[in-house]
């Protein structure tokens, strides 16, 4: 608190002038005071004085307290504004409290000036730090979601950098199968990557629509493995929900393997998966690798079997407190002899693991093709 005051006093009777001041020097109040009777000197001295406190009559000849009020809330809300005057009523008292005023003492009671003075000077103090520690504060958030965006920008950058070295040493691999496992490494990067992207694009740095994570990661992962538009007929039905990262990244690379099966192993078009001594047709099928539809392009019936036929859908929505997601494709369907807990594959691993993860529950319908239900509740961090 100031050691000394400024106060602008509105009043056109030098005597109730001299009864306010003396009322201040009896209290031990040190400051220095600016009589106006006018609105063009009260303007001058809001700009030019600056005032701490203004004490304001209810009337004057020119001018009146009600019109202060209304231009002192204009130039310098902060400033208290109390009412002195020996004609207000209850009334209007309360009526100026919530037009803006401070307080208001009676002239006929001046020993409440002072109390009012510095509760009102207390209480704009305490305001004013409020406001600078909400700036502080605001200041803050905005430096930490800047940090945010960067260090998820950062490290969508160096997941692509992770897939694009994956992508040039697959160049160097001739065996199928080791390519196929550069392939797929490569697109978890890539579905990890697309998850950090949608949150450093997020308005609230908390939370990403999945739903529209998915329709995305779907669409690329088709490119991916298909390379002609229309092979394969890609459904989503998803809702736009949004999920905070530590159940998005799990559930990303989840979706990421599920459509990864469906796509590799459930429409085989060539014939080049021969079958082993004491294998089933229907194991021989799931590790049959799917091929790109455009190294066979010249063989119309498959191609128009493949494009009229082939399915893949994606489901995803919120239940009660629960998300289910679905991945089912209308292929070959899952072999009947294997246990999908326990294939010793690495994609069908991870998605038990994962949904493990996240506390979720696989089941599997093979009824009519593959489909995988994950039921889920968001984490509580």
């Amino acid at each position: 608190m100031k050691e000394e005051f400024k106060i602008i006093i509105l009043e056109d009777v030098q005597y109730d002038v001299e009864l306010i001041e003396y009322e201040l020097r009896r209290e031990g109040i040190k400051f220095t005071s600016k009589q106006v009777e006018i609105e063009e000197d009260f303007i001058k001295g809001l700009n030019i004085f600056k005032p701490d406190v203004i004490l304001a009559d209810h009337s004057l000849p020119k001018f009146d307290g009600v019109s202060a009020l209304e231009i002192a809330k204009k130039i310098v809300p902060e400033v208290p504004f109390i009412f002195v005057s020996g004609k207000i009523g209850d009334e209007f008292a309360v009526d100026m409290l919530k037009k803006g005023a401070t307080d208001y003492v009676f002239k006929n009671n001046l020993t409440k000036l002072v109390p009012a003075i510095l509760r009102a000077i207390t209480e704009r103090d305490e305001l004013t730090e409020l406001k600078r520690s909400k700036i502080e504060l605001q200041i803050a958030l905005q430096e930490k979601e800047m940090l945010l965006k960067e260090i998820h920008h950062r490290v969508k950058n160096n997941l692509i950098m992770i897939s694009n070295l994956l992508e040039l040493q697959s160049h160097y691999i001739k065996d199928k199968t080791d390519f196929n496992f550069f392939r797929e490494s490569q697109n978890r990067a890539n579905s990890m990557a697309l998850i950090h992207e949608r949150f450093y694009q997020s308005s609230d740095l908390k939370s990403i629509d999945f739903g529209d994570y998915i329709c995305t990661l779907a669409t690329d992962l088709v490119n991916t493995y298909v390379n002609a538009s229309g092979q394969i007929n890609l459904i989503t039905d998803v809702e736009n929900i949004m999920l905070d990262i530590d159940t998005a990244i799990p559930l990303g690379l989840i979706l990421n393997e599920l459509l990864t099966n469906s796509l590799k192993y459930a429409f085989p078009v060539t014939s080049s998966c021969g079958l082993s001594d004491g294998t089933s047709a229907s194991s021989a099928a799931f590790n049959c690798r799917f091929e790109d539809l455009t190294s066979i392009s010249s063989s119309n019936t498959v191609q128009e079997s493949v494009n009229k036929n082939a399915r893949i859908t994606v489901i995803f929505h919120k239940i009660s407190d629960k998300f289910e997601l679905i991945v089912k494709d209308n292929g070959i369907g899952f072999p009947k002899d294997l246990d999908y807990k326990k294939t010793g594959t690495l994609g069908l691993e991870l998605i038990n693991r994962i949904t493990k993860q996240i506390d979720g529950i696989i089941e599997l319908d093979t009824s009519e093709g593959t489909e995988f239900k994950i039921t889920f509740k968001e984490l509580e961090i």
